[in-house]
C-alpha cells in the first residue's frame, strides 16, 4: 500500500463540508483575537501565542501516542516550512483586519480565497475544475464584494478601513497557498505528523522577533497567558480541516468555506453588537447561496449516467 492511499480518504463531499465547517468553527474567534485584544498584545504576538501553543499541544499529543513526530525528517519538510510561512502570513493578515473592520465584513473580504484556490487547484494541482466549481466561486465572490462595499461605506474607520481591506486581501492570498499545501500533504502523511511541523516550524520562525518584542514593550507574562486556549482550540481547527482535506479537492472545500461569514456575523453580534448592513446581509446570502451550489445533488449529472 502506497503512502498517498494510507492517508488517503474516498471522495465524500458531505462528510467534507461538515468537518470543513467544524473547523472554521474553531478559528472564528482566534480571527477575533485582536479584537478581543483591544490593543493588549500586538497582532505579531497573538499569532506566535497560537503556533506555540499549538506546537505544545500536538507535541503533547504526539507523546501520548508515542508517535515518533522527529525520530526521522519528513521528506515533505519542505512543504511543511512553506504552509508554516503561509499559515503565519494568512493569520497575522486576518487577526489585523479583524481588530479595524466588523468580524463578519473582514472575514468575507477575506474569503476571496475561495477564488483564488479554485484557479490554483486547476493551474497546479491539475484538479478538474466544473462549471459548478465556477458559478459556486463566482456567486461568493459578488457576495463578498457587496459586503466590501458594506464596510468601506461603513463610516467609523477611515484609512483603517482601507488598511483592513487590503490585510483581508493579503490573508486571501496565504490562505488559499496553504490550501492547496495543505491538500497535497494530506493524503500523504498523518495528522499528528503534518501539525507539529507546521506550529512548529511556525513557533521557530516567531519566537526571536516576538521575544525582543516582548522585552522592549514590557508586556507581562499575566498578559500571554489570557490568549493561551488560542493553540489547543487552533489544533483542533486544523485537525477537522485536514480530514476534509482528506475526503475532498481544494477546488470543492474553497466555496463552501464562505459560509463561515455568518459564523463571524454571530459571533460578532453575541460580542460586539455589530449588526451587518443590509448590503452585507445580501452579500451572505449569495455567499450561502454558492455553497448550496455545491451541496446540492445534481439531478442531471443523475440522468447523464443511467442513459
Amino acid at each position: 500500500m502506497s503512502v498517498s492511499s494510507t492517508y488517503n480518504r474516498p471522495e465524500n463531499t458531505p462528510v467534507a463540508l461538515l468537518l470543513a465547517l467544524a473547523g472554521m468553527s474553531a478559528f472564528t474567534p482566534i480571527f477575533a483575537a485582536g479584537k478581543i485584544a483591544d490593543g493588549l498584545l500586538p497582532v505579531v504576538v497573538l499569532v506566535w501565542l497560537r503556533f506555540l501553543g499549538g506546537a505544545l499541544t500536538i507535541l503533547s499529543v504526539a507523546a501520548v501516542r508515542q508517535t515518533p513526530v522527529f525520530s526521522r525528517v519528513s521528506g515533505l519538510w519542505k512543504l511543511h516550512l512553506l504552509r508554516a510561512i503561509c499559515g503565519v502570513g494568512g493569520l497575522g493578515c486576518s487577526i489585523y483586519a479583524a481588530s479595524v473592520l466588523p468580524l463578519a465584513d473582514a472575514t468575507a473580504i477575506g474569503l476571496t480565497k475561495g477564488i483564488i484556490a479554485i484557479v490554483m487547484a486547476g493551474l497546479i494541482l491539475k484538479e478538474l475544475i466544473t462549471g459548478r466549481h465556477w458559478l459556486a466561486g463566482g456567486l461568493c465572490a459578488i457576495g463578498a464584494y457587496l459586503v466590501v462595499q458594506a464596510a468601506e461605506s461603513g463610516g467609523g474607520y477611515g484609512n483603517l478601513a482601507f488598511a483592513g481591506v487590503l490585510a483581508a486581501l493579503a490573508g486571501a492570498v496565504f490562505m488559499a497557498s496553504e490550501a492547496l499545501i495543505m491538500r497535497y500533504i494530506a493524503q500523504r502523511e498523518d495528522t499528528v505528523t503534518i501539525l507539529a511541523y507546521v506550529n512548529v516550524f511556525a513557533a521557530v520562525l516567531l519566537t526571536g522577533p516576538v521575544l525582543w518584542l516582548i522585552a522592549k514593550q514590557g508586556i507581562t507574562w499575566q498578559s500571554l497567558v489570557i490568549f493561551a486556549w488560542m493553540g489547543p482550540l487552533a489544533i483542533l481547527g486544523q485537525s477537522l480541516n485536514i480530514s476534509a482535506y482528506r475526503r475532498a479537492g481544494a477546488a470543492t472545500l474553497a466555496p463552501v468555506y464562505y459560509g463561515t461569514v455568518v459564523l463571524s456575523a454571530l459571533f460578532g453580534y453575541a460580542f460586539w453588537g455589530e449588526v451587518p448592513a443590509p448590503v452585507a446581509v445580501l452579500g451572505a446570502v449569495l455567499i450561502i447561496a454558492g455553497g448550496a451550489v455545491l451541496t446540492v445533488p445534481n439531478p442531471f449529472a443523475r440522468s447523464r449516467r443511467a442513459s
